[in-house]
């Protein structure tokens, strides 16, 4: 079987470099230790599919957003129009479709009608739907009205991606943060969806002078949100914020050192790979329960709160503080050994050939 793979990442990157998310990488890794190949591609055009009809059996898209997203709702949806006749094309020409459902909707994007609309087209054409969790797949066959060939395959772990090259006494060197400090962190893009407005403010209210905030990330589509949140950050002597078109790996392996917990206050979220990344660092976590993560963190494993409670991220911070953080380390480490990657590739292989 051979697989054309939309990830938006051509030519191939290594799983470890720092332009990467592994995900795609290491699943294509998988699925290649099973006897299938795995073509990374960008081209969805009606030549490349003549093309290669006879060449790739399946064509495997993640976020289809990225083949027609435009800040211009008309040019949007008249691209969004031609990817949806490429997918009529790719079926008439005997192509497999598969969609990876990584979230409901894409993030900060403007014109959600018409995303929901690609999304039924894509539900309607595709041979077969990967949902990452039970919520997931719901909302896929509530929202989408897609039943048939519906997969529930999880997020795989991240154990061992990343180079673990400094201690926590070396990361909290080279972050400025004392070593019998409290520290919450945090690694993602420096998006809105992510939170970190309402981590910043909640974090100030916390009592005592002990506890620091560490984040890092990127953002080199929305530079002027990331300069709102660097110009916030520089209002308190206890955050430390490393900012970045795109964050490099290297600033992982100090995040996850010198924080005693991760923690991720998503206005909106169904997979993060934040969170899989902080569970596989060993790393407790604080998040919303909202979407995949419940089934993802083990009950030990961090601080899943409610967003619809009573200030539920600053009673939560405060909660973690009394984490037995050793115990909540195994527990993180324990949530994400369930998903193992060649598990994964065999059951996204079944997906193919459905």
């Amino acid at each position: 079987m051979r697989v054309g793979f939309y990830y938006h990442q051509v030519p191939r990157l290594p799983r470890d470099h720092a332009r990467n998310n592994p995900y795609g990488a290491i699943l294509a890794e998988g699925l290649e230790r099973l006897g299938v190949e795995v073509e990374f591609v960008d081209d969805f055009s009606a030549a490349f599919l003549y093309r290669n009809r006879g060449h790739l059996d399946v064509l495997h898209h993640h976020w289809p957003h990225h083949d027609y997203y435009d800040d211009d709702a008309g040019v949007m949806r008249q691209q969004m129009r031609a990817f949806v006749y490429s997918m009529e094309l790719a079926r008439e020409l005997g192509y497999k479709l598969v969609w990876t459902a990584h979230n409901t909707y894409p993030h900060n994007r403007r014109h959600q009608a018409i995303d929901h609309e690609c999304r039924l087209e894509i539900c309607r054409l595709a041979t077969a739907i990967i949902a990452h969790c039970d919520v997931a797949a719901s909302n896929v066959r509530t929202i989408f009205k897609r039943t048939r060939n519906l997969f529930v395959i999880p997020h795989p772990h991240f154990i061992g991606i990343y180079p673990d090259t400094v201690t926590r006494e070396q990361a909290r060197a080279a972050l400025g943060v004392p070593s019998t400090a409290f520290a919450y962190g945090f690694f993602g893009g420096l998006l809105p969806y992510k939170g970190l407005e309402n981590l910043m403010e909640r974090f100030r209210r916390l009592p005592g002078d002990d506890s620091w905030l560490l984040i890092a990330g990127g953002n080199a589509r929305q530079p002027e949100f990331r300069e709102a949140i660097r110009r916030r950050a520089a209002q308190h002597p206890r955050i430390v914020l490393r900012a970045y078109d795109r964050a490099p790996s290297s600033d992982i392996a100090l995040i996850m050192r010198a924080a005693d917990v991760i923690t991720l206050p998503f206005v909106d979220t169904m997979t993060s790979g934040s969170l899989i990344l902080a569970l596989s660092w060993g790393k407790p976590v604080i998040a919303p329960a909202l979407g995949c993560l419940p089934a993802t963190v083990l009950p030990a494993a961090g601080k899943l709160f409610d967003p619809s409670a009573d200030d539920p991220l600053y009673a939560a911070m405060l909660e973690a503080r009394e984490l037995d953080l050793a115990a909540a380390s195994s527990a993180a480490l324990a949530s994400v050994r369930r998903f193992d990657w060649d598990e994964i590739a065999a059951a996204t292989l079944r997906a193919y050939e459905a």
